[in-house]
């Protein structure tokens, strides 16, 4: 019979893989457990901090969706407006020949 083992080379890789992941795990724990530790403000204070970001960020969000809709709105003005006169220009320029003839 054939022997099945893994080869040595992706033996290593998985290896290798855990390790980088157990580094990583470990190093968000530290990183919590500091933040936590050296925090400058309170729980309650961050949280407030953090609802007060959020409400200026939808705030923001808002005031740049309703210019949007005000310049968008503008274009489409302006657009329809130069179609009105193409077509007016159109309808002269085909009216024109027939008040020649007649």
């Amino acid at each position: 019979m054939i022997n099945q083992a893994v080869p040595p080379v992706q033996e290593n890789q998985t290896i290798c893989k855990s390790t980088t992941f157990s580094y990583l795990a470990a190093g968000l724990g530290l990183g919590a457990m500091l933040g936590v530790f050296f925090a400058p403000k309170s729980g309650e204070e961050t949280r407030k901090m953090i609802a007060d970001k959020c409400l200026d960020a939808i705030d923001t969000a808002n005031h740049k969706v309703q210019e949007s809709r005000v310049h968008v709105k503008e274009v489409l003005d302006r657009g329809q407006q130069q179609v009105t006169n193409a077509v007016a220009a159109a309808r002269k320029a085909v009216d024109a020949p027939k008040a020649n003839a007649s």
